[in-house]
C-alpha cells in the first residue's frame, strides 16, 4: 500500500516523497489508520521492519501546529535510539516549521533544559523525546512544564522499558501525562508479557505482525566454527575472507569491546566503537561519522543493539551470544532492515559451542560453517570427513585389487589381494602425511 493511501496532509505526503517513502510496511499499513484515529496500540513487530515510522507518521499528521504546547512524548530507552527517532521526525518535519522536535540531550543539564523550556517567551516544541531518566529529570521534576497539551505518548522497545530496570520510572511517566493515546511498539515479547502489558498500559488494541518472528526473514543466521582461534585473531581474517561491506561487531563485555576495538585499530583496520564507557556526546559523534561513511566497521556492546538504523549494515558478528537471547534478535535486526539482505555470524568453537544450543531451539534456521586461512566454508556434519576418507580409501584398494583380480582361480590369488589391500592403505597413509606437511609448510609461510 502507497502512503498516499492514507488520509494524510499534502505536506507530509510529499515530504515522505522526497526521502524515498512511498510503500508502506506491513506494520506501517496495519499502525498508521488506527493510529490516525488516535486509539491507543501495542505493536510487536520484527526488526528492521519500519516501527519508527509506524508511530512517526501518524503523530505528525496529527500535531496541531498552532498550538505550540507539547502533544507528543517519544520514550526510548537509550540515548543513541532517541537521537535516531528524533532525526526521524526533525527529517519529516522540514515541510512543517522549525522547532517542533525536541531531543532531551544528556549531556546538557537537567535545569538548564528545563529552563529552556518554561522561558516566559519560549515557544514549546511540539514533539519531546527522551531517555525516562531524563523526562523525569527535565519535565516530571520541573513544575512549571505544561503538561494540559500532552495528548500522545509513545514506549519504543517497551520490553526494555518495562524491565525491572525502568518499570518504576515508565510508571511514573504513564501517570504523569495520563495521554489520550498510547502507543507501545516492541519486536520482542513474549505473548503472557503481551497481554499484562496490555492490561497495564491500557491499550485498546494488540497488533502482533508478525507472530513468532524476531528478526527480518531477509536476515540470514550463520554459526562460524573458528576453529580455537582468539577473538581478534578470528575477526581480521572474517574481515579478510568475507570481505562484509559494512559490519557492526557485537560482545557482551564491555572490556572485550574496547580490547577488540584498539586491536582492530593497531592493525591497521579502521573502526568506530559503541559502549557505556562513551558519554552521550562522543556516542552521537561516533553514530555521526558512521552515517557519514567514515568507517565500515563499529565493534560495539549490546547498547547498540537496540533500535539503531545505521545505514547500509550487511552484516553482524557476534563474538558472543548475550545471557539474554532477546538481545541477539537485536543484534542480527541491525541488518536486513528496510527488505534488504543482511546476514548475521555467531562465533564458536568446540570449547562454547554447547552455549548455542538453546538458540538452536528457536525457530530461527541457522547454517553451519568454518572459518579457515583459504575462506568460509560448510562445516561438514559429525563422522562426514571420515566417511569422505573412506571413500577414497576404498577406491584405491579397489584399483590395487583389480591390477591382480583374475577369473581363473590361481595359486596364492588370497593371498595377492591381501597384499594389494595392504599397499593402498600404506600408499593412502603416505599421501595423508605429505598432504598434512605441505599444509603446514603453507601455513607457516602465511603468517610469516
Amino acid at each position: 500500500m502507497k502512503f498516499s493511501s492514507f488520509n494524510l496532509k499534502k505536506e507530509l505526503l510529499q515530504v515522505l516523497n522526497e526521502k524515498g517513502y512511498v510503500e508502506a510496511t506491513t506494520v506501517q499499513e496495519k499502525v498508521i489508520p488506527k493510529a490516525l484515529k488516535e486509539r491507543s496500540l501495542l505493536v510487536k513487530s520484527e526488526t528492521g521492519s519500519g516501527k519508527t515510522h509506524a508511530f512517526l507518521i501518524p503523530l505528525l499528521n496529527n500535531l496541531d501546529y498552532e498550538a505550540n504546547k507539547t502533544q507528543v512524548i517519544i520514550v526510548s530507552p537509550t540515548a543513541e535510539l532517541a537521537l535516531q527517532t528524533a532525526r526521524f521526525a526533525r527529517q519529516l518535519t522540514d515541510c512543517f516549521k522549525e522547532g517542533v522536535v525536541k531531543l532531551l540531550d544528556p549531556s546538557i543539564s537537567s535545569k538548564i533544559e528545563g529552563e529552556s523550556l518554561n522561558h516566559q517567551n519560549a515557544t514549546q516544541p511540539l514533539i519531546i523525546v527522551g531517555t525516562p531518566g531524563r523526562i523525569i529529570e527535565v519535565l516530571i521534576k520541573n513544575r512549571n512544564f505544561d503538561r494540559s497539551r500532552v495528548k500522545s505518548l509513545v514506549l519504543d522497545e517497551a520490553d526494555m522499558l518495562l524491565d525491572t530496570n525502568y518499570l518504576e520510572d515508565v510508571s511514573l511517566i504513564n501517570d504523569f501525562f495520563k495521554a489520550k493515546q498510547r502507543l507501545v511498539f516492541t519486536a520482542t515479547m513474549k505473548e503472557h508479557l503481551l497481554k499484562q502489558t496490555q492490561k497495564y498500559i491500557q491499550v485498546d488494541e494488540v497488533i502482533d505482525v508478525d507472530g513468532n518472528h524476531k528478526t527480518n526473514h531477509k536476515v540470514r543466521h550463520h554459526l562460524l566454527d573458528i576453529k580455537h582461534r582468539k577473538p581478534l585473531e578470528a575477526l581480521m581474517l572474517f574481515l579478510k575472507v568475507a570481505k562484509p561491506y559494512f559490519t557492526l561487531v557485537f560482545s557482551s563485555k564491555k572490556e572485550q569491546v574496547k580490547k577488540i576495538y584498539e586491536g582492530l585499530n593497531k592493525n591497521g583496520i579502521e573502526c568506530g566503537i559503541l559502549n557505556g564507557d562513551l558519554d552521550s556526546r562522543e556516542r552521537k559523534t561516533m553514530l555521526k561519522r558512521a552515517n557519514l561513511n567514515e568507517f565500515n566497521l563499529i565493534v560495539c556492546s549490546d547498547v547498540a543493539s537496540r533500535g539503531l538504523d545505521l545505514k547500509d549494515v550487511t552484516c553482524i558478528v557476534s563474538l558472543d551470544l548475550p545471557s539474554d537471547l532477546d538481545y541477539y534478535y537485536h543484534r542480527a535486526g541491525r541488518s536486513g532492515r528496510y527488505d534488504r539482505d543482511g546476514d548475521s555470524y555467531i562465533f564458536y568453537d568446540d570449547d562454547n559451542k554447547y552455549k548455542l544450543e538453546n538458540l538452536k531451539k528457536t525457530k530461527l534456521t541457522f547454517d553451519e560453517l568454518v572459518l579457515r586461512e583459504e575462506g568460509i566454508k560448510p562445516q561438514r556434519k559429525k563422522g562426514q570427513a571420515r566417511r569422505q576418507v573412506n571413500e577414497v580409501l576404498e577406491a584405491k584398494i579397489k584399483r590395487e585389487v583389480s591390477k591382480v583380480r583374475s577369473y581363473k582361480v590361481k595359486p596364492n590369488y588370497k593371498k595377492k589381494v591381501k597384499l594389494a589391500v595392504m599397499k593402498a592403505k600404506r600408499d593412502h597413509k603416505k599421501q595423508i602425511i605429505r598432504d598434512n606437511i605441505i599444509a603446514a609448510k603453507k601455513a607457516k609461510r602465511a603468517k610469516k
